[in-house]
């Protein structure tokens, strides 16, 4: 049974995300003080007196936009709503009651849901006399906050969860999940990937670089599996991070590579390798993730009977980081063969998680060894005595060895490779570590 929702609406720059952040405890959402920096909704999981609920942060609601971004954000918001069983509406007390708040207010009361009334940004005593305009919007339960302050969330929280229904959540097999980052250079299709796979405009879509500001964390169930995708904004060089807002959002995507499990790096087929790919490609390999190549809009490629293999050398020889990644060529547009991307990811995170027994292993080291000694440097040559495998994910090889440090980059490359041959690990990272067999060698 999934987890109730609780929305978080209101019109642009109330402190909606300030409040998803102080509820969830972590830093998710972007806070800007520019108006709409929220145009995704974003989630978060939330334990508060041993209830479990899915926090909902949404973009600035705007009943007439104009722009036809913000009206996608709008949809956002209606699916919030839609989906929630309790809905915080966010109001700002420095302001005091604004047209919109009117607005915003009888577009609810048509939800018949639960409506609470957060005052946010009530921080001294003058705005809270001031706020009690509020109560003109026609609901019955009220909350003076402050977000800056960690003020008066404490009895929200409470009464959230006394109005929440009763549920059965084991918040343990939530954990489980397979976290799945999309990362990528902007406007490359990661957002249409995640809305091709859902069914449903989960994610608003648009051709302008840099519509994903935050990173949007989306629950399912694929085969009996829980997953867990997290859209990031699109990566780009250092150089061209044009103000704060986007330097904040790169360090989001950067932070959802390292609490994933699997990144998707996409590529846009009708572009170039561009050096960020590369930058992006190292930086998973060097945190140990596994990972798939999506190389996305090959319907705009024209095609012949080599096509498919120069892409792959091709890629294979730019991205070399990732030469143990399999590549899938998708459309997100006509949604070929993006249904592939869970089964593969599924079939990824079980070599990801795989423990190789330790006999087999030093069965391989002795094949290996016969077949090719480490070389010599100098007069020593390295001896390789025993393997273990100590840590999965990415899985991780304990080698004990004399002179290990003599021990040249291409035979590790040489192990690695043996290793992947006899036990697969396809998609993830292998490394190696030693340990010296004789105290007196100085290692």
């Amino acid at each position: 049974m999934p987890k109730p929702i609780v929305a978080i609406v209101g019109r642009p720059n109330v402190g909606k995300s300030s409040l998803f952040n102080r509820i969830a405890k972590k830093h998710i959402a972007v806070i800007h003080d520019r108006p709409g920096v929220t145009r995704d909704r974003l989630y978060a999981d939330v334990d508060w007196m041993d209830k479990c609920f899915t926090i909902a942060d949404t973009g600035g609601m705007e009943l007439a936009p104009e722009d036809s971004l913000i009206d996608r954000v709008k949809v956002q918001v209606e699916a919030a709503i839609n989906e929630a069983e309790i809905v915080l509406f966010v109001v700002d007390a420095m302001t005091g009651m604004m047209p919109q708040d009117l607005d915003i207010a009888n577009t609810l009361r048509q939800t018949e849901k639960p409506i609470f009334v957060v005052v946010n940004k009530v921080d001294n005593e003058r705005l809270r006399a001031n706020a009690v305009e509020f109560y003109e919007l026609g609901f019955d339960n009220h909350f003076f906050v402050s977000c800056t302050q960690n003020d008066g969330l404490s009895h929200l929280l409470d009464r959230v969860i006394f109005a929440l229904p009763k549920t059965d959540v084991d918040a343990t097999v939530a954990s489980m999940a397979i976290k799945v980052a999309i990362v990528g250079r902007p406007n490359v299709g990661k957002s249409s990937l995640i809305n091709r796979i859902l069914g449903e405009e989960r994610m608003i879509v648009d051709e302008r670089p840099g519509t994903t500001h935050d990173a949007v964390n989306i629950s399912f169930v694929h085969n009996h599996v829980a997953f867990e995708l997290i859209d990031t904004a699109g990566m780009r060089r250092k150089s061209t991070i044009g103000d704060d807002l986007e330097q904040s959002t790169v360090q989001r995507a950067i932070r959802s590579i390292r609490q994933s499990d699997i990144s998707w790096l996409v590529v846009d087929a009708s572009r170039k390798i561009a050096r960020q790919d590369k930058t992006i490609a190292s930086y998973i390999a060097r945190q140990g993730k596994a990972c798939i190549l999506v190389i996305n809009k090959w319907d705009l490629i024209e095609k012949d009977n080599s096509t498919h293999n120069e892409f792959v050398e091709s890629i294979y020889s730019q991205l070399s980081q990732l030469s143990y990644v399999p590549l899938l060529f998708v459309s997100a547009i006509t949604g070929q063969r993006v249904s592939n991307l869970l089964n593969l990811s599924l079939d990824i995170n079980y070599e990801y998680c795989t423990e190789v027994p330790t006999h087999e292993l030093n069965e391989l080291l002795m094949r290996l060894k016969n077949e090719h000694q480490p070389p010599r440097a100098g007069k020593i040559r390295p001896a390789l005595k025993y393997i273990t495998q100590i840590k999965t994910r990415p899985p991780t090889f304990l080698i004990f060895a004399r002179h290990s440090n003599k021990i040249p980059d291409h035979y590790e490359a040489y192990l690695i490779n043996g290793i992947r041959k006899a036990f697969g690990f396809n998609g993830t990272p292998l490394r190696i570590s030693y340990r010296s067999s004789n105290a007196k060698d100085g290692e």
